[in-house]
């Protein structure tokens, strides 16, 4: 289809958000992934199959074994980007916008695949297997090969920058990419690829976005209701928030994929639950404990699980109505604080990290900082679907120590596992891609 006008690129914009926010995209799956396929969570025993297979990290190539759906949803908001970008109209100021939300859309999309489905930039292994990438107009005859990944992460960051524009500098909600959205989904790309310079980038493109925004980083007094609150004006467009999938009684991915209905104590599908060796070292103190609770799990599951307060059923009496938030604010301390620990500037992060976390009323942290970052990242995010992406990046194991099915799961940082395997129905179609090692088709 070609776009002729600004309501239709409205029309495709909106149908490109709507792509992102599917229950087998950023609304539930790739969160519920960045969880489970980590140190974080488990599958309850009181399960209905599903997630069953990520769960237990026994995926196949296979449709019928997996649940990449995401895999397919990315490249669906690519598709409806590239439409966006591709159009040639009079470029107005809202023309403008419009194609600087959907440059964020397609950078942040390949991002995620790229976090999924290719090599990590500094593992050193197998850096020919970047993602497939087109950014001209649709063609369904046409196929295309992975870039390697320093390619990869070259086109994320051309999208992302030119996602950054006056014209999106302020957005109708959020649930729309502002140029700080993509400033911060930038700087976690500079913090993923780690070449030479890449931390100081991180970091200068950190302290743009919190000059600006500091007064709106969420406080410990406000962190409850932000949870779990159970009304709109508790929890959707708050300042802490910078992108979020909105939701509403006629747009949600219902009780099968909403990721409401798996984290809420009352939720349809109650079963994904958080382990309580972690919850156990968390500091007394800390006020971030009051968002885990024990209500209504099983007791089948030894050692039983919690539940995280992170995604309420329920907002404002209807179900699954709860907005989904993908970036926060207080994520920005969190990229800065790396990029220091990764450029010689640890001890100075790790002063900073201190006094948030007695903010928070948690821990001290000594020793290496780097380790001290992501200890107190997982608390403070938890739930929230960055623990995969964490591990990786920093060429870290998984280690799951209790509530796995056969025993303790311990994946080395050079296990397969970290790349996703991408489905046999695309491969199928698409016969230039090539399989990550040791995973067939």
């Amino acid at each position: 289809k070609t776009l002729k006008s600004e309501s239709d690129m409205v029309a495709a914009l909106n149908g490109m958000y709507s792509e992102l926010a599917d229950g087998k995209n950023l609304g539930s799956h790739v969160l519920i992934f960045g969880e489970l396929v980590s140190d974080n969570a488990f599958i309850s025993k009181r399960n209905d199959g599903r997630f069953k297979t990520t769960n237990e990290m026994s995926w196949t190539p296979s449709d019928d074994n997996n649940d990449f759906g995401h895999y397919n949803k990315l490249y669906d908001v690519v598709a409806q980007a590239n439409l966006i970008i591709n159009t040639e109209i009079e470029e107005t100021d809202k023309v403008k916008g419009i194609k600087a939300q959907a440059y964020a859309a397609r950078g942040l999309a390949f991002y995620y695949l790229a976090s999924f489905y290719a090599e990590n930039p500094t593992s050193g292994r197998n850096q020919e297997y970047g993602i497939a990438i087109h950014t001209g107009e649709y063609n369904p005859n046409a196929y295309y090969a992975r870039k390697t990944v320093a390619e990869t992460y070259e086109q994320i960051i051309s999208d992302l920058e030119n996602g950054i524009s006056t014209y999106n500098e302020t957005t109708e909600n959020k649930g729309y990419l502002t140029a700080n959205a993509a400033r911060i989904a930038l700087a976690k790309t500079y913090l993923t690829r780690g070449t030479e310079g890449d931390y100081q980038k991180a970091i200068s493109l950190a302290d743009t976005v919190l000059a600006n925004a500091s007064s709106n980083l969420l406080t410990k007094e406000q962190l409850k209701s932000y949870f779990a609150g159970t009304t709109s004006a508790e929890t959707k467009n708050q300042p802490e928030t910078v992108f979020e999938m909105n939701m509403s009684l006629n747009a949600n991915p219902g009780v099968n994929e909403s990721i409401s209905s798996y984290f809420d104590p009352e939720g349809s599908k109650n079963y994904l639950m958080f382990r309580q060796d972690f919850v156990q070292t968390l500091a007394a103190t800390d006020v971030r404990k009051e968002l885990f609770t024990q209500e209504n799990a099983s007791s089948n599951d030894e050692p039983m699980g919690h539940f995280l307060l992170k995604f309420r059923q329920k907002i404002d009496g209807n179900n699954f109505t709860g907005n989904v938030r993908i970036i926060r604010l207080t994520e920005v301390k969190f990229i800065k604080w790396e990029a220091m620990a990764k450029s010689g500037q640890g001890a100075a992060a790790l002063a900073e990290l201190n006094a948030f976390s007695a903010e928070r009323g948690g821990k001290s942290y000594t020793g290496d900082a780097l380790t001290a970052i992501l200890a107190e990242k997982r608390i403070e995010f938890i739930g929230e679907g960055l623990r995969f992406f964490d591990l990786k990046r920093n060429n870290l194991p998984i280690v799951k120590t209790t509530n796995v099915r056969g025993g303790v799961y311990n994946v080395p940082t050079d296990s397969k596992l970290f790349v996703f395997p991408i489905p046999s129905s695309s491969l199928n179609l698409n016969k230039l891609i090539t399989q990550y090692p040791g995973w067939g088709n």
